[in-house]
């Protein structure tokens, strides 16, 4: 009679968890039609981002109401996630724009089967991002041996309401930076101390 009692919540729970909404979806789309997601972080251009909208209006209304734009990055090492990055950014500053770039997925990993990849009929809501304010102060030398590193977005209205939190795996190339902010750790491999 015990088992019982815990055995239906936990049942409800699980059934929840399996439903709600970035659970395990993927809507975020780092470098829509690529994959994997390989980021240089000398680059000093825009980093394209989307996120798939499964109907007609939901991007338009994003478009309208997203007032802010939050970005996590997130590392794994073993069994933990490590926040690395942790800031937000003004609707203002990241161009949105509603274009069908991609596609929802189910499931991060399916972002690099060949049939997810590309528009679905469906517009998206766009952002671009300066590749150097996200990444500019980044060693990828520093998560070599990394699990995993998530890029997750979070869009707010000008209430701070979340309207929708997704994410997409991301994953460093070899930098060799010439010039690093001085704020920044060094991000130049030729300059790294010799074992």
């Amino acid at each position: 009679m015990k088992g019982r009692k815990f055995a239906v919540p936990l049942a409800l729970l699980l059934a929840l968890l399996i439903v709600i909404p970035g659970a395990s979806a993927c809507d975020v789309d780092v470098k829509p039609g690529s994959w994997p997601n390989s980021i240089n972080v000398c680059n000093n251009g825009v980093l394209p981002v989307a996120y798939a909208c499964e109907d007609d209006l939901e991007a338009e209304c994003y478009k309208e109401n997203v007032r802010t734009i939050k970005v996590v990055i997130e590392v794994k090492n073993g069994s933990c996630w490590y926040t690395e990055f942790d800031q937000n950014f003004s609707y203002l500053d990241l161009k949105l724009n509603v274009e069908d770039v991609t596609r929802y997925v189910s499931h991060v990993w399916d972002r690099g089967n060949c049939s997810y990849i590309g528009p679905d009929g469906c517009p998206d809501l766009t952002m671009k991002f300066r590749t150097q304010d996200i990444f500019g102060c980044i060693n990828p030398a520093d998560y070599e041996q990394c699990e995993a590193v998530n890029f997750r977005v979070y869009g707010y209205d000008g209430c701070g309401k979340e309207l929708f939190n997704s994410f997409d795996r991301i994953r460093f190339v070899p930098a060799n930076c010439k010039e690093t902010p001085a704020n920044c750790k060094e991000v130049n491999n030729e300059k790294k101390p010799k074992k």
